[in-house]
C-alpha cells in the first residue's frame, strides 16, 4: 500500500469505522470520535488533537458531510488521526458507533440518552 492509499484509507462510513473501532477494542485500544461543526487549521485544534488522544489510544474525527475535499486531505495527513468520519446527523452518527466515546468541538453536544452521554470525553 502506497501513502496515497493509506490517506484514502483513514476516511470511512460510519458503519466501517464503527467495525474498525470493534476491532481496536478487541486489543483494548479504547477509541475516541471527535465531532467538528467546523473544522480550521490551527494550532490551537492540533494542540486539542494531542490532548484528545493522550486520553484514548485512537483518535477518529467526524466532520459535516459537507465538509472540503481539502479539509479531509489536511486532517488525513495528520498522523495523531486514525480515522475520519462525515456525519449529516451527529444523533446518527453517535448512534451507529457501539463502544466508542466522544467529544465535540465547535458544536453542542444533542441530547442523548444515559448511555451515549456517560461516554462523552470534555477538556
Amino acid at each position: 500500500m502506497n501513502l496515497r492509499e493509506a490517506l484514502r484509507n483513514k476516511k470511512k462510513s460510519v458503519t466501517e469505522m464503527n467495525h474498525q473501532a470493534n476491532a481496536w477494542r478487541v486489543y483494548g485500544e479504547e477509541t475516541l470520535v471527535l465531532f467538528y461543526a467546523n473544522w480550521e487549521f490551527t494550532s490551537s485544534n492540533l494542540h486539542k488533537l494531542l490532548d484528545y488522544l493522550s486520553l484514548v489510544d485512537k483518535l477518529v474525527v467526524a466532520l459535516p458531510k459537507a465538509s472540503t475535499d481539502d479539509t479531509i486531505f489536511r486532517i488525513a495527513n495528520l498522523q495523531v488521526v486514525d480515522g475520519i468520519v462525515l456525519y449529516e446527523s451527529i444523533e446518527d452518527c453517535m448512534a451507529a458507533f457501539s463502544g466508542a466515546k466522544f467529544a465535540f468541538e465547535g458544536t453542542n453536544g444533542p441530547a442523548l440518552d444515559a448511555e451515549l452521554k456517560a461516554r462523552i470525553l470534555d477538556l
